[in-house]
């Protein structure tokens, strides 16, 4: 009969253990292994002082000797046991040793062995080819990476409503002649290699991609798209949770003016809502957004409409087209990040775009795709794809309007321009006088031959309603501050001393003005939080 140590001090821990048949529930909290980092589902040693912890498994292994790395997965074993053959001074950690017995796919029951050379393969789950350890199966020689072995045979994600199974014969399960992508990133899917399916929904995913939005959906994916009223619905007089003051009434007149409305920070086209007195402005399609919506590429949690971003300013940075802005936002209730405006949160995943002939589909950029509107050399996170030739667009790009009022233009609008004007060779920005990138998108009137770059159409800080007067007294605890735009001519920062060129938080009774910190990008020593 095996031996059970009721009570005894472990080599590796300096107080008594005490054998448990069963794990002591603490919560919803996962209680892990202190040797191999597992879970612990079962019987375990537990100390009677602390929160050390074994399986019954990890504590029968043999003592540990010296320090080193493990000899497949290169990991430091100086946390977990390891095996050590001192004739080959050949190290093995025993999470990898667990590994020889793994299976990849239910359909696929054999065992692995590592084969410690490094060689060049094609791994039979994930379709790379690479330089490296491989696991291989002696039966039927299925060979695959070693992160690959780990695989999950089914799986939930964020980005779908069924479970997804993992399938090495997805080719035996469809026609030769479909053209199946990765609903996440968009590329094809190797159908002879591991991908993630849901049968059901005819639904695949690559197993990196799924990997990433690995977890339980928090709400119904739906509510992206849930009912919601339609602006012929709209009622001739509201109450609105951002206005509490007064009550709006509805107008579908064209302004002379332009007015900017306080949801979307865009301009005012009718319908909309407003209060004279306060000279407030909403849209009716701003009015009808729904409390609650689900981005699964951009958050797991759902986010919840917000008035105003709940930094003392207002300000936030949408995580989707990356802009600084004022107006509504798309906040986790659960997280202390990921704003998104309404614009973006709006967006649905197939985007028609006046830019490109075929639809656009928003997508995981794991193969670093540079937007095709704006170049810019730091490819974002996600962005719109075209699957039927190599283009992408930003959701920055894939956001700007397409006509623009300009005053200064004799024609008062530009028109969003995805081509050059003409074959000249020289292009120019005839606001700033600089030079023009000709793969760039730009706005253009035909009649006077006007070109210029988005930004010095709109502005960078379009959507800041600058003179907008807040409190933070760990800040400024004096007065009202305002957001105000500086530049390389005005007075320097009063914490510390530089000049600078972009937002800043400003005091007109103390004549006192200072950077202002925007998201990670720190400027200045002494700043006011954002989030």
């Amino acid at each position: 009969m095996e031996e059970i140590r009721a009570n005894y001090i472990d080599f590796s821990h300096e107080h008594p253990l005490v054998f448990k048949e069963d794990l002591e529930n603490d919560g919803d909290k996962e209680t892990v292994c202190s040797r191999c980092e597992e879970p612990v589902l079962g019987p375990n040693y537990k100390c009677s002082e602390c929160n050390f912890l074994l399986h019954k498994s990890c504590n029968e292994l043999p003592s540990p000797s010296e320090f080193n790395r493990c000899d497949t997965c290169r990991e430091y074993c100086s946390r977990r046991l390891f095996y050590h053959c001192e004739e080959c001074n050949f190290d093995l950690d025993i999470r990898c040793v667990s590994r020889w017995r793994s299976s990849i796919d239910e359909c696929h029951r054999h065992d692995f062995f590592p084969i410690f050379n490094q060689i060049q393969f094609t791994c039979d789950a994930c379709g790379e080819e690479t330089k490296d350890i491989a696991y291989l199966c002696s039966l039927c020689r299925f060979t695959v990476h070693r992160q690959c072995v780990d695989y999950p045979r089914t799986i939930s994600t964020t980005v779908h409503n069924h479970s997804l199974t993992l399938t090495c014969s997805l080719h035996q399960m469809v026609e030769e002649k479909d053209d199946i992508s990765c609903e996440l990133c968009r590329r094809k899917v190797k159908t002879k290699y591991g991908v993630y399916y849901c049968q059901d929904c005819r639904y695949a995913a690559h197993l990196q991609c799924a990997e990433i939005y690995q977890g339980e959906i928090n709400g119904d994916l739906t509510a992206t798209t849930q009912s919601v009223p339609c602006e012929s619905d709209l009622v001739s007089e509201i109450e609105h949770f951002s206005h509490h003051e007064h009550k709006l009434i509805i107008s579908r007149k064209e302004l002379q003016d332009d007015k900017i409305c306080e949801g979307c920070m865009l301009s005012i086209t009718p319908p909309f809502y407003s209060c004279e007195q306060c000279n407030f402005f909403l849209h009716g399609r701003c009015i009808i957004l729904p409390s609650k919506k689900q981005q699964p590429f951009f958050h797991k949690h759902p986010l919840t409409l917000l008035s105003q971003a709940p930094s003392p300013s207002g300000i936030f940075r949408c995580v989707a087209c990356w802009r600084l802005q004022h107006g509504f936002c798309y906040r986790c209730d659960l997280c202390d990040h990921s704003e998104m405006d309404v614009q973006c949160s709006s967006l649905r995943k197939t985007l028609k775009h006046e830019g490109h002939q075929h639809s656009l589909f928003i997508a995981l950029n794991r193969d670093g795709i540079i937007c095709n509107g704006c170049y810019d050399e730091n490819p974002c996170h996600c962005l719109f794809v075209c699957t039927e030739c190599e283009f992408g667009l930003c959701f920055t790009c894939a956001t700007l309007p397409y006509r623009v009022r300009y005053e200064y233009d004799a024609h008062l609008f530009l028109t969003l321009t995805y081509t050059v004007e003409d074959n000249s060779g020289e292009y120019y920005c005839f606001i700033c006088e600089e030079t023009r990138d000709s793969r760039k998108w730009f706005y253009y009137c035909k009649g006077c031959d006007f070109a210029a770059h988005p930004d010095c159409v709109i502005g960078k800080y379009s959507r800041i309603k600058f003179g907008r007067n807040f409190t933070c007294q760990e800040y400024h605890r004096h007065h009202p501050l305002a957001i105000v735009q500086k530049n390389e001519y005005s007075s320097p920062c009063d914490s510390c001393g530089t000049t600078f060129d972009g937002l800043a938080v400003a005091c007109t009774q103390c004549k006192f003005n200072s950077h202002l910190k925007i998201s990670k990008f720190k400027k200045c020593t002494a700043y006011l939080h954002l989030d």
